[in-house]
Protein backbone atom coordinates (compact mmCIF):
# COMPACT_ATOMS: atom_id res chain seq x y z
CA UNK A 1 0.00 0.00 0.00
CA UNK A 2 1.10 3.36 -0.93
CA UNK A 3 2.31 5.71 1.90
CA UNK A 4 0.23 8.70 0.44
CA UNK A 5 -2.86 6.61 0.37
CA UNK A 6 -2.61 5.34 4.02
CA UNK A 7 -1.66 9.00 5.28
CA UNK A 8 -4.84 10.10 3.14
CA UNK A 9 -6.98 7.45 4.71
CA UNK A 10 -5.46 8.53 7.88
CA UNK A 11 -7.08 12.54 7.27
CA UNK A 12 -9.69 11.10 5.92
CA UNK A 13 -11.15 9.01 9.11
CA UNK A 14 -10.81 11.83 11.20
CA UNK A 15 -13.71 13.39 9.52
CA UNK A 16 -17.41 13.07 11.32
CA UNK A 17 -18.79 11.38 7.89
CA UNK A 18 -16.35 8.65 7.84
CA UNK A 19 -17.39 8.03 12.19
CA UNK A 20 -18.14 4.22 11.33
CA UNK A 21 -15.22 3.30 9.41
CA UNK A 22 -11.50 2.26 10.19
CA UNK A 23 -9.09 3.70 8.28
CA UNK A 24 -7.95 0.52 5.93
CA UNK A 25 -12.11 0.94 5.01
CA UNK A 26 -11.09 4.12 3.21
CA UNK A 27 -7.97 2.56 1.39
CA UNK A 28 -9.97 2.53 -1.68
CA UNK A 29 -11.60 5.69 -2.23
CA UNK A 30 -8.55 7.11 -1.09
CA UNK A 31 -7.15 5.89 -3.97
CA UNK A 32 -9.59 7.61 -6.12
CA UNK A 33 -9.29 10.86 -4.87
CA UNK A 34 -7.71 14.47 -6.61
CA UNK A 35 -5.76 17.03 -4.43
CA UNK A 36 -8.42 19.77 -4.18
CA UNK A 37 -6.81 23.57 -3.84
CA UNK A 38 -8.70 26.92 -4.08
CA UNK A 39 -8.26 30.46 -3.24
CA UNK A 40 -11.16 32.80 -1.89
CA UNK A 41 -13.90 33.15 -4.60
CA UNK A 42 -12.83 30.86 -6.99
CA UNK A 43 -16.08 28.21 -8.21
CA UNK A 44 -15.90 24.94 -7.31
CA UNK A 45 -18.92 24.34 -8.71
CA UNK A 46 -22.29 25.94 -10.56
CA UNK A 47 -25.88 25.46 -10.09
CA UNK A 48 -27.73 23.62 -13.33
CA UNK A 49 -24.35 22.13 -14.83
CA UNK A 50 -24.24 18.46 -14.84
CA UNK A 51 -22.76 16.59 -11.95
CA UNK A 52 -20.05 14.28 -12.19
CA UNK A 53 -17.75 15.16 -9.22
CA UNK A 54 -18.22 15.75 -5.26
CA UNK A 55 -15.83 17.86 -3.19
CA UNK A 56 -14.84 16.77 0.67
CA UNK A 57 -13.36 19.93 2.70
CA UNK A 58 -10.11 19.30 4.64
CA UNK A 59 -9.23 23.20 5.70
CA UNK A 60 -11.17 26.28 5.06
CA UNK A 61 -15.07 26.80 3.66
CA UNK A 62 -17.86 27.11 1.19
CA UNK A 63 -20.10 29.63 0.49
CA UNK A 64 -23.29 27.79 -1.08
CA UNK A 65 -25.49 30.40 -3.22
CA UNK A 66 -28.97 28.92 -4.41
CA UNK A 67 -31.63 31.08 -6.84
CA UNK A 68 -34.79 29.99 -6.00
CA UNK A 69 -37.70 29.79 -8.97
CA UNK A 70 -38.80 33.37 -7.38
CA UNK A 71 -35.50 34.95 -7.88
CA UNK A 72 -34.58 34.96 -4.37
CA UNK A 73 -30.90 33.49 -3.13
CA UNK A 74 -30.32 31.71 -0.63
CA UNK A 75 -27.08 31.37 1.33
CA UNK A 76 -25.53 28.93 3.65
CA UNK A 77 -21.84 28.03 4.91
CA UNK A 78 -20.16 24.68 4.18
CA UNK A 79 -17.30 24.22 7.10
CA UNK A 80 -14.00 22.33 6.93
CA UNK A 81 -15.11 18.36 7.21
CA UNK A 82 -17.96 17.92 5.16
CA UNK A 83 -18.80 16.85 1.53
CA UNK A 84 -20.22 19.15 -1.45
CA UNK A 85 -22.28 17.97 -4.32
CA UNK A 86 -23.95 14.78 -3.11
CA UNK A 87 -27.04 16.10 -4.01
CA UNK A 88 -26.71 16.18 -7.13
CA UNK A 89 -24.80 12.51 -7.80
CA UNK A 90 -27.69 11.44 -4.80
CA UNK A 91 -30.13 12.47 -7.72
CA UNK A 92 -28.28 11.80 -10.80
CA UNK A 93 -29.14 15.45 -11.56
CA UNK A 94 -27.83 18.90 -12.20
CA UNK A 95 -26.59 20.98 -9.47
CA UNK A 96 -29.20 22.42 -7.42
CA UNK A 97 -26.34 25.71 -6.15
CA UNK A 98 -23.46 27.09 -7.03
CA UNK A 99 -20.16 26.84 -4.48
CA UNK A 100 -17.85 29.07 -4.15
CA UNK A 101 -14.59 29.00 -2.10
CA UNK A 102 -14.39 31.28 1.21
CA UNK A 103 -10.87 32.00 2.08
CA UNK A 104 -8.24 29.52 0.92
CA UNK A 105 -9.65 25.92 0.70
CA UNK A 106 -8.27 22.38 0.75
CA UNK A 107 -9.14 19.38 0.11
CA UNK A 108 -9.92 16.82 -1.71
CA UNK A 109 -12.30 15.92 -5.59
CA UNK A 110 -13.70 12.72 -6.14
CA UNK A 111 -15.49 11.58 -9.20
CA UNK A 112 -18.33 9.13 -10.24
CA UNK A 113 -16.49 6.29 -9.28
CA UNK A 114 -14.96 7.73 -5.85
CA UNK A 115 -18.72 8.38 -5.32
CA UNK A 116 -19.50 5.15 -5.75
CA UNK A 117 -17.16 3.80 -3.84
CA UNK A 118 -18.10 6.17 -0.93
CA UNK A 119 -21.76 5.09 -0.94
CA UNK A 120 -20.84 1.44 -0.30
CA UNK A 121 -18.96 2.59 3.26
CA UNK A 122 -19.90 2.03 6.93
CA UNK A 123 -22.81 4.40 7.51
CA UNK A 124 -21.98 6.80 4.86
CA UNK A 125 -25.11 6.51 2.56
CA UNK A 126 -27.35 7.15 5.29
CA UNK A 127 -25.17 10.20 6.80
CA UNK A 128 -25.25 11.76 2.87
CA UNK A 129 -29.01 11.19 2.61
CA UNK A 130 -29.80 12.98 6.32
CA UNK A 131 -27.48 16.03 5.02
CA UNK A 132 -29.09 16.37 1.96
CA UNK A 133 -32.10 16.41 3.02
CA UNK A 134 -31.16 19.28 5.63
CA UNK A 135 -30.04 21.25 3.04
CA UNK A 136 -32.43 21.31 1.00
CA UNK A 137 -34.37 22.17 4.03
CA UNK A 138 -32.14 25.08 4.65
CA UNK A 139 -33.14 26.52 0.59
CA UNK A 140 -36.77 26.56 1.40
CA UNK A 141 -38.46 30.14 1.96
CA UNK A 142 -39.88 30.42 5.31
CA UNK A 143 -43.54 30.97 4.68
CA UNK A 144 -45.16 33.79 6.46
CA UNK A 145 -48.09 33.55 8.48
CA UNK A 146 -50.36 36.10 11.19
CA UNK A 147 -51.48 35.00 14.67
CA UNK A 148 -54.73 36.47 15.62
CA UNK A 149 -53.12 39.98 16.79
CA UNK A 150 -51.19 40.51 13.65
CA UNK A 151 -47.86 39.09 14.45
CA UNK A 152 -46.03 38.11 11.87
CA UNK A 153 -43.70 34.92 12.06
CA UNK A 154 -41.97 32.53 9.80
CA UNK A 155 -42.42 28.94 9.43
CA UNK A 156 -39.39 26.45 7.81
CA UNK A 157 -38.64 22.96 8.60
CA UNK A 158 -36.07 22.93 11.33
CA UNK A 159 -32.08 22.90 10.83
CA UNK A 160 -29.22 21.59 12.59
CA UNK A 161 -28.77 25.67 13.32
CA UNK A 162 -31.65 25.70 15.28
CA UNK A 163 -29.80 24.27 18.96
CA UNK A 164 -27.84 27.36 18.70
CA UNK A 165 -30.75 29.77 17.91
CA UNK A 166 -32.89 27.98 20.83
CA UNK A 167 -29.77 29.23 23.23
CA UNK A 168 -29.26 32.48 21.88
CA UNK A 169 -33.09 33.34 21.06
CA UNK A 170 -35.28 36.40 22.51
CA UNK A 171 -38.08 33.99 23.43
CA UNK A 172 -37.90 32.25 26.56
CA UNK A 173 -38.70 29.12 27.26
CA UNK A 174 -39.00 28.47 31.28
CA UNK A 175 -38.07 25.48 32.96
CA UNK A 176 -42.16 24.65 33.70
CA UNK A 177 -42.51 24.64 29.56
CA UNK A 178 -39.74 22.47 29.07
CA UNK A 179 -40.74 20.45 32.27
CA UNK A 180 -44.13 19.61 30.10
CA UNK A 181 -42.54 18.95 27.02
CA UNK A 182 -39.99 16.49 28.06
CA UNK A 183 -41.46 15.62 31.06
CA UNK A 184 -38.29 16.01 32.95
CA UNK A 185 -36.31 18.92 34.42
CA UNK A 186 -33.34 18.30 31.72
CA UNK A 187 -30.58 20.04 30.31
CA UNK A 188 -30.59 20.17 26.57
CA UNK A 189 -27.47 17.97 26.61
CA UNK A 190 -25.20 17.48 22.88
CA UNK A 191 -26.68 14.51 22.06
CA UNK A 192 -30.30 15.63 22.22
CA UNK A 193 -29.50 18.65 20.73
CA UNK A 194 -28.54 16.37 17.57
CA UNK A 195 -31.98 14.62 18.57
CA UNK A 196 -33.97 17.85 18.00
CA UNK A 197 -32.24 19.31 15.90
CA UNK A 198 -30.75 17.25 13.39
CA UNK A 199 -33.81 15.13 11.20
CA UNK A 200 -34.28 13.44 8.09
CA UNK A 201 -37.47 14.91 7.88
CA UNK A 202 -38.66 11.07 6.98
CA UNK A 203 -39.05 9.31 9.75
CA UNK A 204 -38.72 12.42 12.16
CA UNK A 205 -39.94 15.60 10.87
CA UNK A 206 -40.04 19.30 12.72
CA UNK A 207 -41.38 22.38 11.77
CA UNK A 208 -40.19 25.75 13.56
CA UNK A 209 -41.89 29.00 14.33
CA UNK A 210 -39.28 31.76 14.71
CA UNK A 211 -39.46 35.61 14.74
CA UNK A 212 -38.80 38.20 11.84
CA UNK A 213 -34.94 38.04 13.51
CA UNK A 214 -35.10 34.39 12.97
CA UNK A 215 -35.42 33.80 16.65
CA UNK A 216 -37.11 30.33 17.77
CA UNK A 217 -40.92 30.93 18.68
CA UNK A 218 -41.82 26.90 18.98
CA UNK A 219 -41.68 24.34 17.06
CA UNK A 220 -43.85 20.81 16.24
CA UNK A 221 -42.41 17.33 15.42
CA UNK A 222 -43.68 13.54 14.65
CA UNK A 223 -41.19 10.25 15.09
CA UNK A 224 -42.69 7.54 13.10
CA UNK A 225 -43.27 4.36 14.87
CA UNK A 226 -40.99 1.88 13.84
CA UNK A 227 -43.60 -0.65 13.85
CA UNK A 228 -45.98 0.83 12.14
CA UNK A 229 -44.98 3.64 9.55
CA UNK A 230 -48.66 5.31 9.37
CA UNK A 231 -48.25 6.16 12.80
CA UNK A 232 -46.08 8.90 14.57
CA UNK A 233 -45.93 10.24 17.89
CA UNK A 234 -46.05 14.35 18.68
CA UNK A 235 -44.49 16.76 20.55
CA UNK A 236 -44.56 20.27 20.71
CA UNK A 237 -43.16 23.29 22.65
CA UNK A 238 -43.80 27.09 22.36
CA UNK A 239 -41.88 29.69 24.03
CA UNK A 240 -43.91 31.56 26.99
CA UNK A 241 -44.45 34.88 25.57
CA UNK A 242 -46.32 33.18 22.76
CA UNK A 243 -48.61 30.80 24.86
CA UNK A 244 -52.45 31.08 24.59
CA UNK A 245 -51.95 33.55 21.22
CA UNK A 246 -52.91 30.22 18.96
CA UNK A 247 -49.32 29.25 18.32
CA UNK A 248 -49.99 25.29 19.76
CA UNK A 249 -53.02 25.14 17.21
CA UNK A 250 -51.49 26.44 14.12
CA UNK A 251 -48.52 24.13 14.64
CA UNK A 252 -50.75 21.17 14.96
CA UNK A 253 -52.24 22.18 11.69
CA UNK A 254 -48.76 22.34 9.92
CA UNK A 255 -47.61 19.39 11.44
CA UNK A 256 -51.40 17.45 9.68
CA UNK A 257 -50.23 19.13 6.36
CA UNK A 258 -46.69 17.85 6.47
CA UNK A 259 -48.04 13.97 7.87
CA UNK A 260 -50.33 13.64 4.65
CA UNK A 261 -47.58 14.56 2.58
CA UNK A 262 -45.04 11.72 4.66
CA UNK A 263 -48.02 9.38 4.75
CA UNK A 264 -49.02 8.99 8.47
CA UNK A 265 -52.40 8.23 9.69
CA UNK A 266 -52.65 8.67 12.73
CA UNK A 267 -50.83 10.85 15.66
CA UNK A 268 -50.52 9.49 19.21
CA UNK A 269 -49.14 11.71 21.93
CA UNK A 270 -47.99 11.02 25.61
CA UNK A 271 -48.33 13.61 27.69
CA UNK A 272 -48.69 14.81 31.71
CA UNK A 273 -51.83 15.27 32.86
CA UNK A 274 -51.67 18.53 33.74
CA UNK A 275 -50.31 20.22 30.38
CA UNK A 276 -53.88 21.38 29.82
CA UNK A 277 -52.81 23.78 26.54
CA UNK A 278 -51.76 20.38 24.76
CA UNK A 279 -54.74 18.31 25.76
CA UNK A 280 -56.88 21.24 24.87
CA UNK A 281 -55.49 21.40 21.18
CA UNK A 282 -55.67 17.44 20.84
CA UNK A 283 -58.97 17.70 22.25
CA UNK A 284 -60.52 19.41 19.25
CA UNK A 285 -59.25 16.09 17.40
CA UNK A 286 -61.06 13.88 19.75
CA UNK A 287 -58.78 12.72 21.89
CA UNK A 288 -59.82 10.00 24.26
CA UNK A 289 -57.08 9.75 27.42
CA UNK A 290 -56.20 6.91 28.86
CA UNK A 291 -53.94 7.06 32.06
CA UNK A 292 -49.94 5.60 31.23
CA UNK A 293 -48.48 6.38 34.53
CA UNK A 294 -48.91 8.89 37.61
CA UNK A 295 -49.38 11.93 36.11
CA UNK A 296 -48.61 10.63 32.33
CA UNK A 297 -51.66 10.32 30.14
CA UNK A 298 -51.91 9.03 26.35
CA UNK A 299 -54.28 9.39 23.21
CA UNK A 300 -54.41 8.18 19.44
CA UNK A 301 -56.22 10.94 17.05
CA UNK A 302 -56.50 10.57 13.40
CA UNK A 303 -54.48 12.58 10.91
CA UNK A 304 -56.95 15.24 8.92
CA UNK A 305 -57.83 14.94 5.24
CA UNK A 306 -56.16 17.84 4.20
CA UNK A 307 -59.47 19.33 3.04
CA UNK A 308 -60.63 19.42 6.44
CA UNK A 309 -57.66 21.72 8.11
CA UNK A 310 -58.82 24.71 8.86
CA UNK A 311 -56.21 27.26 6.71
CA UNK A 312 -56.46 29.14 3.27
CA UNK A 313 -55.85 26.97 0.60
CA UNK A 314 -52.99 28.86 -0.37
CA UNK A 315 -51.21 28.36 3.23
CA UNK A 316 -52.24 24.95 2.99
CA UNK A 317 -50.56 24.42 -0.30
CA UNK A 318 -47.32 26.27 0.70
CA UNK A 319 -46.62 24.62 4.07
CA UNK A 320 -47.44 20.97 2.04
CA UNK A 321 -45.09 21.85 -0.93
CA UNK A 322 -42.16 23.25 2.32
CA UNK A 323 -42.34 19.27 3.23
CA UNK A 324 -42.88 17.71 0.08
CA UNK A 325 -39.44 19.10 -0.63
CA UNK A 326 -37.87 17.79 2.30
CA UNK A 327 -39.14 14.63 2.44
CA UNK A 328 -38.77 13.80 -1.28
CA UNK A 329 -35.61 15.54 -1.94
CA UNK A 330 -33.77 12.51 -3.08
CA UNK A 331 -36.99 11.16 -5.09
Amino acid sequence: MAEWITARAAELSNLSVFADCFPADLYPLAALLEPLRAGDGEVLMRQGETAHSFLIIATGSGLVERVNADGQTLRMTIEAGQLIGEIALLRRGPRVATVLAAGEVTGWVGRDDAFDTLIELPGVLNTLVRTARQRTAAFINPIPIHLADGTELLLRPVLPGDSARAERGAVEFSAETVFRRFMSPRELSPSLKAYLFEVDYVNHFAWVLCDLEDGMVGDVRFVRDENDRTAAEIAFIVGDEYQGRGVGSFLMKALMLAASVAGIEKFTARVLSDNLPMRAILDKYGAKWEREDIGVVTTVIEVQEVREVRLPADLKDRIRDAARQVYGALS
